[in-house]
């Protein structure tokens, strides 16, 4: 599962009128599967709590860099049965959690990617 989440890249860069629209839709994208937002510098940090980031177990990042959104998966051979359990999660549900998370967001993509200058996924 490791192997897999270290995959997961999503890339697009499109206008800057659009950007707007378009990462709400991901933010939209990863609270449907269970994901909540949290700041980050560069972006979010799309994780299922707020405990489950700050002992470093795997979610899902998104980055605004000018006109490029990027996602990627944070630390993901951090995914650890332990790790897990001590904040009330289960391996195998949030591995599936942040592959599905990951592929709403590809979906979405793929609808921006007519006017995008450039779209790159990477799925496992």
């Amino acid at each position: 599962m490791r192997d897999r989440l270290a995959r997961i890249h999503i890339t697009l860069k499109i206008s800057g009128e659009e950007i707007e629209s378009l990462l709400k839709e991901v933010l939209d994208a990863a609270r449907s599967v269970g994901l909540n937002p949290e700041s980050r510098v560069e972006g979010f940090a799309l994780t299922p709590s707020h405990e489950a980031a700050v002992i470093g177990l795997p979610h899902l990042r998104v980055a605004r860099v000018s006109d490029l959104l990027m996602i990627w998966v944070r630390a993901p051979y951090s995914l650890d049965r332990e790790k897990c359990r001590y904040v009330g999660l289960d391996a195998d549900e949030l591995y599936e959690m942040l592959l599905a998370g990951a592929r709403r967001i590809a979906e979405i993509f793929r609808r921006y990617s007519k006017s995008a200058e450039y779209l790159e996924i990477s799925l496992p």
